[in-house]
């Protein structure tokens, strides 16, 4: 005899023999479980009960749900570095292993208490299995279970979990990262409480369960029921439960990874390739029905067989920026036609040329920079190179022989966070944090950023920025990251087109950072494209692209109606420095032989030899031609 919540009943109570039928206005909307999910062709049910996998370890772990995976699968270690062992008894048990837990096929019903005492709404423990443990311990648990369900009929069914601990129940195809069904998560270590649920099951059939339940230094009980007419929990597996079993059938064809990884956000631009992996019962995957496409055009794959695992991959061709990917893979499997879709978003980083500014290494002494320490335009960059430089704090006239008006200017009544330069009234504030400090291929030890950014308010930044091959400046596309709690950020960003020195100067404008909106708060940064000069606030329109090289002066400004906290400026070359070097002409001059040339000049002993890069060497280069020989190729 059986119960079943009917959704055809809506708004009174009716109570039919052998069913209980509750009005749905009065229950949490129940989770669907589409017939396809119907494991009943492919496993005989033989063995009454459910299969219950049991670690215990011996120090502390977290109470949370991807912590305590990582257990199952033996990829936490202890404090030493071992993998996490395992301190649960084995007698009884069907498997035994030491790192990933004991395997125990139980009869009865799901109802454990960690010494078999009455615990939870139904008064049927059973202890846990391997429990006390070596160290005669009941804390720290990582458990499986698994568990086949009988449905006899159609309909909505009504479940109650009561546990202590943590726990998450899943159910559809439980090894399937996208055609998992999610039925319950509590994180954390709760002490015994119930958690109710409704299932819809379209079809009568067989189910597959898997829950992982854990606990911490509390007390540890789990039991499972459902309703009977009066209301009364009755146990699964119980005399007049629903029945489960322990046997596994052989998994069904499942999505296990992508990389980039399921809806992933700040993907580099140098990601080689998008790899989907498929895995369990490849015999009934057909390989001439894969077909994938990206962004809805058609690519081909390649295909790559390893054990149990499938591999299917796709090369990437240049990604831009700050930009949507999605992609859709579709296969013939033993349920049918598969279709999996999902999508990656860009960052900037990754790409080959970034050059970087921080906001608060801007310009000190009247028109002065570092130039003696990499400061993000050479590789990677520590961080603090400007640390307490500048002057001008609480200064007001431009002419008083300070930084102020010079290199920046600064509302002298805001003079109240100047930790990182703090002669000049600038607010900077610290960010440490892996996201804070992340460049892409390297990371900022010590890192701030501008903060109180209000009207009017600018600071220049002089930089050496590369040329290509032939001399002439770089393209580029720039990124900032920036925040606002207050009003939209707009920023704009010009070139000082005459000497830095004095406050005489003219600005070039080069791009807006206009993205017409806040961020969720001060500390909610994110990384916007600067947008050509005239656009609207907004995200719209096309990004700037700004030409520079050489020794130039750039300046933020913040313009009205603004305020933002500036950490960043990243420069994507919109083309590579890759240019061909030539041998352009050569010419004799008495004993020196004059060559003129684009690229790298480099130099041999032999004809055959290994070129190596003339040291200091400019074109046009003079070589001397006595006492001699050498051979010269440009690259």
């Amino acid at each position: 005899m059986q119960w079943i919540l009917s959704k055809a009943v809506l708004s009174v109570s009716v109570l039919m023999i052998g069913f209980k039928v509750l009005p749905l206005s009065a229950q949490l909307e129940p989770v669907q479980i589409p017939g396809k999910f119907d494991l009943s062709n492919r496993t005989q049910l033989t063995q009454s009960g459910f299969q219950l996998r049991i670690h215990q370890a011996n120090e502390v772990l977290e109470n949370t749900k991807t912590e305590r995976e990582k257990v199952l699968n033996g990829s936490r270690p202890d404090f030493l570095g071992f993998p996490l062992e395992n301190f649960a008894k084995e007698t009884g048990a069907q498997n035994v292993d030491w790192v990933l837990g004991h395997t125990f096929l139980m009869e009865g019903s799901i109802d454990l208490e960690q010494a078999g005492n009455p615990s939870g709404e139904v008064n049927d423990e059973q202890t846990i299995p391997g429990i006390p443990g070596f160290e005669d311990q009941t804390t720290f648990l990582t458990s499986e279970i698994l568990m086949l369900l009988e449905i006899p009929e159609p309909g909505t069914y009504s479940f109650g979990i009561n546990a202590s601990g943590g726990f998450r129940v899943v159910t559809g195809n439980i090894h399937d990262l996208l055609d998992v069904i999610q039925i319950a998560n509590i994180e954390g270590h709760q002490e015994a409480a119930t958690t109710r649920f409704d299932l819809e099951f379209e079809q009568a059939g067989i189910y597959q369960f898997r829950t992982l339940w854990y606990t911490g230094e509390g007390d540890a009980s789990f039991e499972w029921w459902t309703l009977d007419p009066e209301e009364n929990p009755v146990l699964l597996n119980s005399e007049f439960g629903l029945r489960t079993f322990s046997n596994q059938p052989e998994a069904l064809s499942s999505f296990v990874q992508s990389i980039p990884a399921p809806s992933e956000t700040g993907v580099l631009l140098n990601q080689p390739t998008l790899e989907i992996q498929i895995q369990h019962d490849l015999d009934h995957v057909e390989n001439d029905s894969i077909e994938i496409r990206l962004n809805e055009n058609p690519v081909s794959p390649q295909l790559q067989v390893k054990g149990d695992t499938l591999t299917i991959s796709i090369a990437l061709e240049e990604l831009s920026p700050f930009t949507r990917y999605d992609w859709t893979l579709q296969f013939d499997s033993a349920i049918g036609t598969r279709e999996i879709s999902s999508s990656f978003t860009t960052t900037v980083f990754g790409a080959e040329g970034l050059l970087f500014i921080e906001a608060e290494d801007f310009d000190f002494n009247r028109g002065q920079w570092e130039q003696l320490n990499p400061i993000g335009m050479t590789g990677p960059y520590p961080g603090g190179a400007y640390r307490d430089r500048g002057n001008g704090i609480n200064e007001t006239d431009v002419a008083a022989g300070t930084d102020f008006g010079v290199d920046y200017f600064e509302d002298p009544n805001t003079n109240d966070k100047p930790v990182y330069r703090p002669n000049t009234g600038v607010e900077t504030v610290r960010r440490a944090s892996q996201e804070d400090t992340h460049r892409g291929t390297f990371s900022v030890i010590t890192n701030h950023s501008v903060s109180d950014n209000m009207e009017g308010e600018w600071l220049n930044y002089t930089r050496d920025f590369p040329l290509t091959n032939s001399g002439s400046k770089m393209e580029y596309n720039v990124f900032a990251r920036a925040s606002s709690g207050d009003k939209p950020i707009l920023v704009s960003l010009d070139r000082v087109t005459k000497d830095a020195e004095t406050e005489d100067i003219t600005l070039e404008p080069l791009a807006l950072l206009n993205p017409g909106r806040t961020t969720e708060g001060w500390d909610a940064f994110e990384i916007f494209p600067l947008r050509t000069v005239g656009s609207e606030p907004g995200e719209g329109d096309s990004l700037a692209t700004v030409e520079l090289g050489g020794n130039e002066t750039l300046r933020i400004t913040t313009l009205p109606e603004s305020s933002h906290e500036l950490d960043y400026l990243i420069f994507l070359p919109t083309t590579t420095n890759n240019e061909p070097g030539a041998i352009v002409s050569f010419s004799r001059d008495g004993n020196s032989l004059i060559i003129e040339y684009t690229g790298t000049l480099k130099r041999a002993e032999t004809l055959d030899g290994e070129y190596s890069p003339v040291e200091g060497a400019s074109s046009p280069f003079t070589a001397s031609l006595e006492n001699t020989q050498g051979f010269f190729i440009a690259e």
